[in-house]
């Protein structure tokens, strides 16, 4: 969702001229949203070319490849094709999806399909954001389950594996510090505190389903712990709070609804094809 919001934000930028001078514009103006695009090739059908000027366009059609939109973060490839737009080009705000919305003439809409690569994913997965968010839902699922916020863990070493038939393994480790401990020394009569942690090794495997286009399901979960199988009652319970939270109604508060139409997974990669839409607001 951040990155087609990024193109389209860039697009709305675009304001006069046609044809080959449209098209290097545009490629510019996504460019400048971005940290770096290894491979870019942006296409604008307009009939008539001054209707650009008015801030109507007829089709935009992008192909990026090595799209890098954080530091850590890389999309190998995104292309996008977008229904008619029309904006407000007096009026153009691109600061937050409100001001984007607001600059809408007519609701946005286009087709978007996303490739990650499995190297990608991990190493997106090593970024300080994403452990940032990962510990963060973490210790939601546990506060939950649990009924405290006394317990916690700290998530490292988050790997995936791609599988084929929408399929992936995710293996981490949970350590909790256990309570100091002060420990005598006989041959020098002092005292140490020590804090040794608990450190739980756990792989999980999983199957990725689209519900309705609209939800994301994990299904048959398979997990050990310390090379010990887990329990299905706790295996359900997680699957259960991750699938909750993947619901793209949860979107519509903002005004995009958004569609899953393909999700495929397979040893090299994860594709996901989906259609998104962006309604207008009054200011």
């Amino acid at each position: 969702m951040e990155i087609l919001t990024i193109v389209l934000a860039g697009l709305l930028g675009i304001g006069s001229s046609g044809g080959i001078i449209l098209d290097r514009l545009a490629q510019g103006k996504i460019s400048s949203q971005v940290i770096s695009v290894e491979q870019q090739a942006v296409r604008i059908d307009n009939q008539p070319n001054y209707d650009a000027a008015l801030g109507k366009l007829a089709r935009i059609r992008i192909a990026s490849r090595g799209i890098r939109i954080k530091p850590g973060i890389r999309i190998a490839s995104l292309d996008l094709e977008t229904d008619p737009l029309a904006v407000k080009l007096a009026k153009i705000k691109l600061s937050n999806i409100d001001r984007l919305r607001e600059s809408l003439a007519a609701p946005a809409a286009g087709a978007v399909k996303v490739v990650l690569t499995q190297k990608d994913l991990n190493q997106a997965l090593q970024s300080t954001e994403i452990q940032a968010q990962l510990q963060n839902t973490l210790n939601r699922l546990i506060a939950g389950k649990a009924g405290s916020t006394n317990i916690s863990y700290q998530l490292s070493d988050v790997q995936l594996e791609l599988r084929p038939q929408n399929r992936l393994q995710i293996s981490f480790k949970l350590s909790r510090p256990r309570p100091n401990l002060t420990l005598k020394s006989s041959s020098i009569g002092t005292s140490e505190a020590k804090n040794p942690s608990r450190e739980l090794a756990i792989s999980l495997r999983l199957t990725l389903k689209v519900i309705d286009g609209e939800k994301v399901r994990l299904l048959d979960p398979q997990g050990t712990v310390n090379g010990r199988p887990m329990s299905s009652r706790l295996l359900n319970g997680f699957a259960t709070g991750i699938s909750d939270r993947l619901n793209l109604n949860t979107l519509s508060a903002d005004g995009i609804l958004a569609r899953i139409l393909q999700l495929e997974i397979n040893e090299d990669n994860l594709q996901l094809i989906s259609f998104v839409r962006l309604e207008t607001k009054m200011p």
